[in-house]
C-alpha cells in the first residue's frame, strides 16, 4: 500500500467492538501499543459510557477489536485481543491484551527428542487455536524437557536457544490471530511513503539507533518496511493513538 494523500481530506473514523457490541460512539480516547520487541499488544481504552449502558456486563477475557482509517477508505485492524480489566470509575476505562494472553495461560507437560526447532514449536503451540506462520529452522535438539511451563516460556526457551546455538535471533507475535515466528525480513516494497511537509508531523532520533516519525492516522504495523525521505526503514514498534481524531507514531531503522 502506498500512501494516498488524499485521506488527508477524509475523515478519520474507528470501528471498536467490545464484547461482541459496537462501542465507537462512546470511545473518548484509546491508545495501542504494539511492539516488535514486546511479548504481546496492550490497549487502554476510555469509554464516555457514564450509565454503563454499554459496557455494565463487560468482564475479563471478553473479545475487543479495533480498527481505524478513513471513511471511504476502508478501515485496518490495529487490535484483536480480550479485556485485561475493567474499570468502574467515570469515564470507564477498559484495559485489553492480544491473544498472549492465550500463550500465558496454556501449559506444555512435554519432552522432546532429536526434533527441529520447528517441530518443537508446531507442537507447543498446537491446542492455542492460533494459526502459524513459521520459519523453517531444522536446527536439531537432542533433548529438551518442559516441565509444567506455559506456552510463552517455552516459546522464549526456544528461541534462546536457537539464538545461542546459532547466533540468529527469532522474533514472534500475534497478529489477526496467527502467530509469527521468524528472523527480522527486511526486504519488500515500502508500505507507506512519508515526508517531512506532507505527512510527518515530528520526527527525531531516539536512542537504540531507533529514529521516529508521529503522522495522522496510518496503516502501519511493526515489522514492515516503510519509506522515510526516500529511504526504506523497518518499523519496529508502532502507537495508535485516537481523541477525536488519530495520530500515529512509528520508531524504526534503517532496512539496508
Amino acid at each position: 500500500m502506498v500512501w494516498n494523500e488524499r485521506a488527508y481530506h477524509l475523515s478519520p473514523v474507528i470501528d471498536v467492538t467490545l464484547a461482541g457490541t459496537p462501542v465507537g460512539r462512546v470511545v473518548a480516547r484509546f491508545g495501542v501499543a504494539s511492539s516488535l520487541l514486546e511479548k504481546a499488544d496492550t490497549c487502554v481504552l476510555e469509554l464516555a459510557d457514564y450509565r454503563r449502558f454499554l459496557t455494565g456486563s463487560v468482564k475479563r477475557g471478553d473479545p475487543l477489536l479495533i480498527k481505524w482509517g478513513y471513511a471511504e477508505e476502508g478501515l485496518i485492524e490495529i487490535f484483536r485481543g480480550v479485556v485485561r480489566s475493567v474499570g468502574i470509575d467515570d469515564p470507564v476505562i477498559i484495559r485489553g491484551i492480544d491473544y498472549n494472553t492465550i500463550l500465558n495461560s496454556n501449559r506444555v507437560q512435554m519432552t522432546f527428542e532429536e526434533e527441529t526447532v520447528s517441530g518443537i514449536i508446531r507442537a507447543v503451540m498446537s491446542g492455542t487455536g492460533l494459526g502459524l506462520d513459521l520459519e523453517d529452522c531444522q536446527l536439531e535438539i537432542d533433548r529438551l524437557p518442559f516441565f509444567n511451563r506455559t506456552v510463552r516460556e517455552c516459546i522464549d526457551a526456544v528461541s534462546e536457544l536457537v539464538w545461542n546455538e546459532t547466533g540468529e535471533e527469532f522474533l514472534d507475535y500475534i497478529r489477526e490471530g496467527t502467530f509469527h515466528w521468524s528472523k527480522k525480513k527486511k526486504t519488500g516494497g515500502a508500505q507507506c511513503a512519508f515526508r517531512m511537509g506532507v505527512n510527518i508531523i515530528r520526527q527525531e532520533v531516539v536512542s537504540d539507533g531507533l529514529e521516529f516519525i508521529e503522522t495522522l492516522v496510518s496503516p502501519v504495523k511493526h515489522s514492515e518496511t516503510i519509506e522515510v525521505e526516500a529511504e526504506r526503514q523497518f518499523v519496529v514498534k508502532v502507537e495508535y493513538l485516537w481523541q477525536a481524531g488519530g495520530r500515529t507514531r512509528i520508531w524504526y531503522e534503517h532496512a539496508g
